[in-house]
């Protein structure tokens, strides 16, 4: 019996493996009914298959029944092997992976921080595997927002990864593609680069550069460009990583739909609108053919399209997609999910701009309400809501309301990334223009020269940024009869802009 299981087990990971997900089910439950009817409930084998199913439904977008199964696996393992064994680890982290896929980084953290304290427990100091463990903690940190617990992580298995390995061993390239992500997150951009251009070092030396890992870092190194305004150096890094994972994965494999998007997002920021619109829409085709109509990767590829047409002020066109992308996350996650709470903001901008306030507030509420449940009140996946909640009371001349909302964004970004990261310059200066527009002249211009001090020091002197906050500042000096800052900021603003620089704001 025990070769019966082993063979319905291998039958269903081998299927897994060719991306045959419908077809593996039977072999899986079926690997499953053999373990339990030869091993009895509580057996490894058993725990196994459990993985496995579990695994199968993740694969499949099924969340709730990939939970289930993750968890009958990880009290099977805990009973039988005790709570400190290496499979009681590995299980604690397919289930952290599972609600991170999920976004449910509270619900991940810990899971993962019990797995690498076994680990660590059971490894050597030296052992080869322990930096692996360390970044996959540190990448629930990182996804969380909490950068300052990832990087010593990393840093640590970096060190470890450096002193075991070579130079060009491609396990160096996931903890360097995470520092990268961390320097970036801090606006950190030239530091961001040179930990990507080592890796695509590394995977040219190692991999290979018709690999899907050397595509994701050379499309990931072109975001780093993107950010920098080197919008020529990108492009044809994002079409080198388009063909790459089409050679390697096919023409309908999801990654091909993510480099479509990334491509989408090189098209807007140049104005080229209808090549943009074209690549996000081959995107929808390419995720619902590998996913079918009512996956979330849909649903976000079509919100990707409804905030193309938003951003443009096409409501009328976002309003269906998104509307389709709200009712695909609401069935196929749970209620609370942050994808949920990003569906709801995009709505609420629908209405935004059709001036029916009455009808955005309540949606712009529960978005801020799932962000602060599954985030936590303090993380910065929260300021959205409070920055767009807050732009809603400032239309509607609730300064009051609107004030206390960008003070509490600032606070949030002030003590994740620090008083000087970039991130808190968008509501100091958003909380400049609440002002200047309730007349509360030098509340205002404190606000903007903290907002211009920010972006000059972390962006540079000819940030575009900047010419939005000296337009105000100009318009704020004239309330207060200072012609000459009036007309010094506004030539400022005048230097700096460039039309292909300029994006129209969403919220």
């Amino acid at each position: 019996m025990n070769n019966e299981w082993e063979k319905l087990n291998q039958e269903a990971i081998s299927l897994m493996q060719e991306g045959r997900l419908d077809e593996a089910l039977e072999p899986a439950r079926a690997a499953l009914n053999a373990a339990k009817k030869a091993r009895g409930d509580n057996h490894p084998d058993v725990a196994l298959s459990y993985n496995n199913i579990g695994e199968l439904y993740h694969a499949r977008g099924n969340m709730d029944q990939a939970e289930t199964a993750m968890r009958k696996a990880l009290g099977i393992y805990e009973a039988v092997m005790g709570s400190e064994h290496s499979d009681v680890a590995d299980s604690l982290s397919n289930l952290a992976e599972l609600f991170m896929s999920q976004e449910r980084y509270s619900d991940a953290e810990p899971l993962m921080e019990r797995a690498l304290m076994i680990r660590e427990k059971r490894l050597d100091p030296e052992d080869p595997d322990l930096p692996h463990f360390l970044n996959s903690l540190a990448m629930v940190y990182l996804a969380g927002g909490k950068h300052k617990k990832a990087q010593p992580l990393l840093q640590k298995a970096l060190g470890a990864l450096e002193k075991a390995l070579a130079d060009n061993h491609p396990d160096l390239g996931p903890v360097l593609t995470n520092l990268a992500a961390i320097a970036q997150a801090d606006g950190n951009l030239e530091e961001a680069e040179s930990h990507l251009r080592r890796v695509v070092s590394i995977y040219e030396k190692s991999i290979g550069v018709m690999h899907p890992a050397f595509a994701k870092t050379i499309a990931q190194l072109a975001e780093i460009y993107l950010a920098m305004g080197m919008v020529p150096a990108a492009e044809p890094m994002l079409h080198q990583a388009l063909d790459i994972r089409k050679e390697t994965l096919g023409e309908s494999h999801p990654e091909v739909a993510e480099s479509l998007d990334r491509l989408a997002m090189l098209y807007q920021s140049k104005g080229e609108l209808n090549k943009a619109e074209a690549m996000m829409t081959q995107s929808i085709r390419v995720y619902r053919h590998a996913f079918g109509d009512d996956h979330p990767a849909v649903a976000l590829s079509e919100n990707n399209l409804g905030e193309f047409f938003l951003n443009q002020g096409k409501v009328e066109e976002a309003l269906p997609l998104l509307e389709s992308a709200l009712n695909i996350r609401e069935n196929a996650l749970d209620e609370k999910h942050p994808a949920v709470a990003q569906s709801l903001n995009n709505l609420a901008l629908v209405f935004d701009q059709k001036g029916a306030y009455a009808d955005a507030e309540p949606l712009h509420q529960r978005a801020l309400e799932i962000r602060r449940s599954a985030f936590g009140a303090e993380h910065p996946a929260t300021t959205q809501s409070l920055e767009n909640l807050a732009a809603l009371y400032r239309a509607q001349n609730r300064v009051d309301e609107a004030e206390a909302l960008l003070k509490e964004s600032i606070t949030i970004w002030e003590k994740a990334m620090g008083k000087d990261s970039p991130a808190s310059a968008q509501p100091y200066n958003n909380l400049g223009i609440l002002y200047a527009n309730a007349g509360r002249y030098e509340k205002a211009e404190r606000a903007l020269k903290k907002a211009r001090k920010i972006v000059e020091n972390s962006l540079g002197p000819k940030d575009p940024h900047l010419a939005i906050i000296f337009d105000t500042l100009s318009m704020v000096y004239e309330k207060m009869g200072k012609a000459a800052e009036c007309k010094e900021f506004a030539a400022r603003a005048h230097k700096i802009r460039r039309p292909d620089q300029m994006q129209k704001p969403t919220g």
